[in-house]
């Protein structure tokens, strides 16, 4: 992303306006690499959000609200000890450094009028966060680097803070390459000087629809491929690229953990389906054990102790063909005979216990398949919630002791309303799944799946009346883009009465059997 020297200088002015004179009266960790300073004055309150991920390094005022964890982390701790009623005198830029430093007024222990500095450094990889004393020596760092880790600059405290080393000699750090490339295609030099005469206006580049970059001039390079859309202010324009990004990564850290249990036993499911389809097919023979074993019985007569093989003819054939008989020399006839019998048995036993578990195995595969599907398609942490207590009633993740804490109201099916105003309601999980389909829908109402992929019931409220066949149509593509299909061109979606869709005696949450449907071609399309 162009987080460069010139974006953040034009975002470093309009954090000096807002900021100066406000004081910090409240710090959060919310995660790991993310820091929120409450700050308030005269004119009312803000909220500063510090993130130094790598990829997602910014700094900017938010709205948004954060999950503080129970216990605040060691750093938050130390930035509450100095930063708390610390008043905000400036905030100010290196010259072309891709970081902003907010200068601080505070008091000591002894009540002595002390500066501080919170060094905001923006280098991709190597963002950071360093809090800094009015000697210039560094208090603490959000991430420390000793002289193993760097021999050229060290961030540990007790040191004197030095800016970042200057860029090589031939590298140039004040522009990103998308506005070098920009300038050249415009004619200009790549320089910082070329930009001058340019409005310098917050910036998203938008494509097919999605925020595909961020910058601080509209972008022309692309042609009408890429949309450029003005922000009112540079905090807002970070705070709306972030926002869905931040989200799904939120998301994805909280569920991974589910995701790879799922993964785990939906592997173990598997392998334990192919292990026994294997031994299945070695059960094949039994007829065969058990024709020798009739014509060894029906041709003991014929047979001597000892014998490696006998040939005798087949009578189960029409035409009575000779075969050869593999004979334990060891045994007696009578033993070979008992011998093939029992092969015969067991085999037939084996096949009768292992179809049984083939099928609970493929059962329990399909079933950690839409878990898996659902966990893709998650929005909140309700959504993750409600897949976690599915887990829980499956016995896959054992139930975690309250402790007195209350139980997260469960999310809601989602709600649509069709271009002729009937209600659509699609679920978010196996459970709701079940309770819409189930409970929720009536006889005589409308429910669409995908065919032959894992995703969401849905439900379209009739209300006992025949609904108009662009309503289906908006239902279909609802189901399309809920499902495994979400990305496809086309999608295939069955849709029925909900009278005609039952669920078998013991079968896993959101596994349903229907009849009496029809066929639907839908495009998972967002827009619609």
């Amino acid at each position: 992303m162009p987080l460069d020297a010139v974006f953040i200088t034009e975002l470093g002015r309009e954090l000096d306006q807002t900021l100066t004179g406000m004081k910090i009266d409240r710090v959060h960790q919310p995660e790991k690499d993310t820091v929120v300073l409450a700050l308030r004055g005269n004119g009312g309150g803000a909220r500063l959000l510090i993130c130094f991920g790598s990829g997602s390094a910014r700094i900017c005022l938010t709205r948004a609200e954060y999950e503080n964890p129970a216990q605040p982390p060691m750093f938050c701790m130390l930035l509450r000890k100095y930063l708390l009623g610390a008043r905000v005198t400036a905030v100010t830029q290196p010259e072309k450094e891709r970081m902003l430093l907010l200068e601080l007024a505070a008091f000591d222990e002894m009540g002595q009028a002390v500066g501080r500095t919170l060094a905001v450094e923006l280098l991709g990889r190597n963002a950071n966060l360093i809090l800094v004393d009015g000697d210039g020596r560094i208090l603490d760092a959000a991430r420390r680097i000793d002289e193993e880790m760097s021999p050229l600059r060290q961030l540990m405290p007790g040191l004197k803070y030095r800016l970042p080393p200057k860029p090589e000699p031939g590298k140039f750090s004040g522009l990103s390459p998308l506005i070098r490339r920009e300038m050249e295609w415009r004619g200009l030099p790549a320089e910082i000087e070329s930009l001058d005469g340019l409005e310098r206006t917050p910036t998203m580049l938008v494509e097919d629809g999605a925020a595909k970059d961020f910058t601080f001039l509209p972008i022309l390079q692309y042609g009408p491929r890429v949309e450029s859309v003005s922000y009112p202010g540079w905090s807002a324009l970070l705070e709306a690229f972030y926002a869905e990004k931040d989200r799904v990564e939120h998301l994805k850290s909280r569920a991974r953990s589910l995701t790879k249990l799922v993964r785990g036993a939906k592997n173990r499911a598997e392998k334990k389906l192919a292990l026994r389809t294997q031994e299945l097919a070695a059960t094949a023979d039994r007829e065969t054990d058990k024709r020798r074993a009739d014509l060894i019985t029906a041709n003991i007569w014929r047979m001597k102790p000892g014998m490696a093989s006998v040939t005798l003819e087949d009578f189960y054939e029409p035409d009575s063909p000779e075969v050869t008989i593999p004979l334990d020399a060891r045994k007696s006839p009578q033993q070979n005979a008992a011998q093939y019998y029992k092969q015969y048995t067991k085999k037939k036993t084996a096949r009768e216990h292992l179809t049984a578990l083939i099928q609970e195995n493929q059962v329990e595969a399909e079933y950690l398949a839409s878990i898996a599907a659902e966990l893709d398609r998650a929005q909140s942490q309700a959504d993750l919630d409600s897949i976690r207590q599915e887990l829980v009633q499956a016995g896959y993740v054992r139930e975690a002791k309250s402790k007195g804490k209350r139980r997260e109201k469960p999310a809601q099916p989602m709600r649509f309303t069709t271009s002729a105003g009937l209600e659509v309601l699609v679920g978010r999980n196996n459970l709701q799944n079940d309770e819409l389909t189930l409970r929720t829908a009536r006889r005589t109402d409308l429910w669409l799946h995908v065919q032959k992929l894992h995703g969401s019931h849905v439900i379209l409220r009739c209300e006992g009346n025949e609904p108009d066949e662009r309503s289906v149509y908006e239902a279909a593509c609802l189901a399309a883009f809920y499902s495994e299909g979400g990305q496809a061109g086309r999608v295939a979606v069955d849709v029925t009465q909900a009278r005609c869709v039952k669920k078998p005696r013991g079968a896993r949450p959101g596994m349903v059997i229907y009849t009496d449907q029809r066929t639907v071609m839908a495009e998972p399309k967002k827009e619609i």
